[in-house]
């Protein structure tokens, strides 16, 4: 194909911009009619585009217009087609425009980027602890660019925070709070005029201003928040954490009187992105800028009326439980469970083998529409990287009722709550509900003979290569014990998911 070309005065509007704007970074961001609308957030489904802007007027001014054609050709890409179908507006004449922001951050050496983004909504749908209150909200903040707090990216943890309860985390160990933590940064590199993903300890240095407020120093088997000047040797002994950041300044109450803002006149929950600056961290408490980038409709899974677990469930008819950041819900007739089996899985020879799963899954996604059903399978799906789990998006999954990961020793890493990440929202606009169970953890159940003794049905419903058979399971809940049904109840007071079957 060919791409077409501006206007001669829009090219020039667009070059005075520019000689306007000088050497900041930019970003090119999607503006549909559609897009952030009540129901239909379309999170993700266009493309954003980071301009460096440190080349020649030139150079700047064909990266910028490159920008705004792959910005306006994202509305054709085949997931914002399916998103646009499967709410019924695939005749909708959608208008797309663009937003040209100046990215929000600040000059360290070499490198661009923001003390702290992420982010942030005014409902916290799924709760780690009781005392943490649905009303207050949470947020997901990384340092630097906000990319990695809205995309599942690689081996990657962001700090996760219930507004309610802020330096409440998920498990408090030291071990816990190292592996949860953000390996990499996504920056610009103002040197080579592009963006990067490096490694955290290649980027932080003991003279980087907000270090205290944004790292925890590991000492004697313990985080601490570094009190004095941080040693090039320390570098490997810090996290990312935010620990002092959430704990000894106002950040955390500016949020949530931002939401609080927001809501009241949007008369709706609400999620928003935005970037955190800490002007003076000598200041008690620091002095902070929060600047909001964007703004929308919180998704969030239809209203359910308070779900208890049965008093006495017989183990014979358990088929999994988890007590993993359970939400509240109840899927009353499970007819399938579509099955991918970890061993299997990680056993196909090639990516493009491990790509072909989530293509299949799409497939049945299509036929099982209008039955129930849930997916089961290992590691982080809709990640990127099939080393970590399965690619699989929004158009593949929709019409399932729950997505249910797996994580253990030699079957994937260890969960992480997709919230607030676009493929989150995907789950919550569809009803779907994400639960996770970690086959290592003491207390949960899996029954192996459901999952890997009961026929696979696949056949039924499509066709698919003998190799694709033995990775991929479509198991029939009712025909493995006649006479009954699968339910899966989820209660979030209780702190506990279960799939059983009853009569």
């Amino acid at each position: 194909f060919q791409w077409g070309e501006f206007p001669p005065e829009v090219v020039e509007e667009l070059r005075r911009m520019l000689a306007q704007v000088g050497s900041s970074p930019l970003i090119v961001r999607s503006s549909s009619q559609l897009e952030d609308n009540f129901g239909t957030s379309f999170a993700g489904k266009y493309n954003s585009y980071f301009c460096p802007n440190q080349g020649t007027p030139h150079e700047n001014l064909k990266a910028l217009t490159g920008a705004i054609k792959h910005t306006y050709a994202s509305t054709l890409k085949p997931e914002a087609l399916l998103y646009r179908r499967s709410k019924g507006l695939q005749d909708y004449d959608e208008r797309m425009a663009v937003l040209i922001q100046v990215a929000q951050g600040e000059k360290f050496g070499k490198y661009f980027l923001p003390h702290g983004a992420g982010v942030a909504f005014s409902r916290n749908i799924y709760r780690w602890a009781p005392q943490i209150r649905r009303e207050d909200g949470f947020m997901r903040l990384v340092w630097g660019l906000g990319t990695r707090a809205v995309e599942r990216v690689g081996n990657e943890y962001p700090r996760l925070v219930a507004l309610s309860h802020p330096t409440l985390q998920p498990d408090g160990s030291c071990q816990s709070i190292r592996h949860y933590s953000q390996r990499c940064v996504d920056l610009i590199d103002l040197q080579e005029n592009e963006l990067k993903t490096l490694p955290i300890q290649e980027v932080l240095k003991p003279g980087y201003k907000p270090l205290r407020y944004i790292t925890q120093l590991e000492q004697d088997g313990y985080f601490v928040i570094p009190r004095s000047r941080v040693k090039a040797t320390d570098i490997p002994k810090l996290a990312i954490t935010f620990e002092a950041l959430l704990s000894r300044t106002n950040f955390p109450e500016l949020i949530s009187r931002l939401l609080r803002k927001l809501e009241e006149h949007y008369h709706e929950a609400v999620d928003v992105e935005f970037a955190v600056e800490i002007v003076d961290n000598y200041a008690q408490p620091a002095e902070l800028k929060l600047s909001l980038l964007q703004c929308r409709p919180q998704s969030y899974l239809l209203d359910t009326p308070d779900v208890h677990l049965p008093a006495e469930i017989p183990s014979e008819n358990v088929v999994f439980t988890t007590r993993f950041i359970v939400p509240r819900g109840h899927l009353k007739d499970v007819h399938y469970v579509v099955f991918v089996s970890p061993q299997a899985y990680f056993a196909l020879p090639t990516a493009q083998a491990r790509t072909q799963v989530g293509r299949t899954i799409g497939r049945l996604n299509e036929v099982l529409k209008g039955i129930q059903f849930i997916c089961v399978g290992p590691g982080r799906w809709g990640t990127t990287n099939s080393d970590l789990g399965i690619f699989v998006s929004y158009a593949d999954i929709f019409n399932a009722s729950a997505l249910v990961e797996l994580s253990g020793q030699g079957i994937g890493p260890a969960p992480e709550p997709s919230l607030g990440t676009h493929f989150f929202l995907d789950l919550m606009e569809a009803n779907l509900y994400p639960l996770a169970i970690c086959l290592d953890q003491p207390g949960n159940v899996f029954n192996q003979a459901f999952f890997y003794d009961a026929p696979n049905v696949i056949g039924d419903w499509i066709d698919v290569s003998e190799q694709m058979a033995d990775c991929v399971r479509v198991i029939d809940a009712r025909a493995f014990r006649e006479g009954y049904h699968l339910e899966l109840v989820m209660d979030d007071e209780a702190g506990k998911a279960v799939a059983f079957f009853t009569q």
